[in-house]
């Protein structure tokens, strides 16, 4: 095998969804070998329309997440891999538009491994849903020592850190370089100060501006931070592939949590103030990329004092509280 993709697989009606037969299909057409590794219990049918696109089906039992199935499949099949790498999971609805070219523009930027997107939560580090490694990193053995982690032993957390945050961060340590389409030093002032989880503030800016060609499903269908609503980011993707837009409803509509009790709405404050963070940041990101150096900076003031009177507002409220209940 020459290009190989380990794709971390879990459904939990133990099943394989089309959107992602469709994105391994699309992978397959990209000439990777698809190792597809999952950790649900799926049936024959599944499993028969998965060896017509993958190269070998993997099944193993539902601990330490996406790393530990990357882990199985690689300590499996290390040996065959020839050329590039590519780890890839199913949490991510995409790719919206073609994959090709999104590879092509990333992978014209000289480095030795490359991601989607960066993240500067815990520390800088690309996110691990789509992570592509040259030859010589695979075999590098900084890297077989990462994936060669007990995951099966670790928390959500440990998983994080000593997968997701550490694997960039060790592979820098070692000489190697990474690129990504949304890289924090190139996305302005508020960016590289504060960890926001660009796939959820900015989705809309790494779709278009971006040409990420993916939307976290946990978006749609957790709505995080009660910002924009799962038509509200359909009706932007439904142009771009109308027929993708009715696969990713079926999926919505099939892993809706209706037995869950239904969580209260924010209040208007919490609204209020939620809306007017995610407008500040992205403006930041806009006048960053117009070059408009002066009004990005005003703007970044600006998000400071929002910042530091909310904190104050906080602390006061708090104060108060605690003296209210000593009465």
């Amino acid at each position: 095998m020459q290009d190989v993709c380990l794709f971390a697989h879990f459904d939990k009606d133990d099943r394989v969804d089309d959107y992602v037969l469709r994105y391994l299909k699309i992978l397959k057409e990209l000439n990777f070998s698809i190792i597809f590794i999952s950790t649900s219990r799926l049936h024959r049918t599944d499993i028969t329309r998965l060896q017509a696109v993958c190269d070998d089906v993997m099944l193993r039992e539902n601990t330490g997440l996406d790393f530990a199935s990357w882990s199985a499949g690689f300590a499996k099949h290390a040996s065959a891999i020839g050329g590039r790498l590519l780890l890839a999971n199913d949490s991510v609805y995409g790719p919206i538009g073609s994959l090709g070219a999104a590879l092509a523009r990333l992978t014209s930027k000289p480095a030795d491994f490359y991601g989607m997107v960066e993240s500067i939560d815990v520390a800088p580090h690309l996110q691990s849903w789509f992570l592509l490694f040259e030859p010589w990193v695979v075999r590098h053995p900084t890297f077989k020592s990462i994936l060669a982690q007990p995951f099966s032993a670790m928390s959500k957390r440990q998983i994080i850190e000593n997968g997701e945050v550490v694997l960039s961060r060790l592979l820098v340590g070692a000489g190697f370089r990474y690129e990504a389409l949304y890289l924090i030093s190139r996305e302005g002032l508020i960016a590289r100060h504060y960890p926001i989880n660009p796939t959820h503030l900015l989705w809309r800016e790494l779709l278009l501006d971006a040409g990420v060609p993916f939307l976290k499903t946990e978006l749609l269908r957790k709505n995080p931070l009660h910002l924009e609503k799962e038509d509200a980011i359909l009706q932007l993707v439904q142009p771009m592939d109308e027929s993708f837009c009715r696969l990713i409803r079926l999926h919505l509509a099939r892993t809706a949590d209706t037995g869950a009790p239904i969580t209260p709405h924010k209040n208007a404050v919490n609204d209020w103030i939620l809306k007017q963070r995610y407008a500040m940041l992205r403006e930041g990101y806009r006048l960053s990329h117009e070059k408009r150096t002066a009004l990005e900076i005003w703007n970044f003031v600006k998000f400071e004092l929002f910042i530091v009177t909310l904190r104050v507002c906080r602390a006061l409220y708090l104060l108060l509280r605690n003296r209210s209940n000593q009465l």
